[in-house]
């Protein structure tokens, strides 16, 4: 897949004329309304109360089948002097919004990169091709989203759905322990048992 094409997938709703000091890039696979309100919202609160500075756009990048990759954040700041006690602060505040491994912070001026982000991820994905052989009625997405929720202790689900497979994503302490306690009950679940598993973060 062509880095050019992947670039024009992505989704961003900042102007063109709004600048920015540093890139927030969360590898969640989040919606653009999730990521408003998991991430935008409350950074944008703790930046301004802080008088750290703003929230000046951000986007949703894809891949061309239309699976989420990643999003980001693009923050504009008050002073034009960055600290690394403030970045400190604002990464420590991310990653108790939730943001996973594999994130991390882009400094504009200086392309710096920052890794950060505690939580791992699981995606699980469906061939929506076989499934579609199988009982409609028994191939439930919404019910294998709500027990797998129950059974990795999370409380935010992510959901991809394309024109062949499904995806559902889940973040957690531990990719092991949900890994373990996904395939157990993907194996009480014949049908089920076909679904991939992967590492996300």
């Amino acid at each position: 897949m062509l880095l050019q094409f992947i670039s024009n997938l992505f989704e961003s709703d900042e102007d063109d004329q709004n600048l920015y000091d540093i890139v927030i890039q969360i590898n969640d696979k989040v919606s653009p309304l999730d990521r408003r309100n998991l991430y935008m919202l409350p950074l944008n609160d703790f930046l301004t109360e802080n008088h750290y500075g703003e929230i000046s756009g951000g986007g949703i990048l894809k891949e061309e089948p239309g699976e989420i990759i990643f999003c980001d954040i693009h923050v504009k700041f008050y002073q034009e002097e960055i600290s690394t006690a403030i970045l400190n602060e604002i990464i420590n505040f991310v990653e108790i919004c939730g943001a996973p491994k594999g994130s991390k912070v882009i400094i504009e001026k200086t392309h710096q990169e920052i890794p950060f982000g505690k939580n791992e991820g699981i995606a699980i994905y469906f061939d929506g091709e076989n499934s579609a052989e199988k009982d409609q009625q028994d191939y439930d997405v919404d019910f294998v989203q709500a027990e797998i929720s129950k059974l990795t202790n999370t409380s935010q689900e992510r959901y991809w759905k394309g024109n062949a497979t499904t995806g559902l994503y889940f973040y957690g302490k531990s990719f092991d322990k949900m890994k373990d306690n996904v395939s157990d009950f993907m194996h009480t679940y014949p049908l089920y048992k076909t679904a991939r598993i992967a590492q996300i973060a």
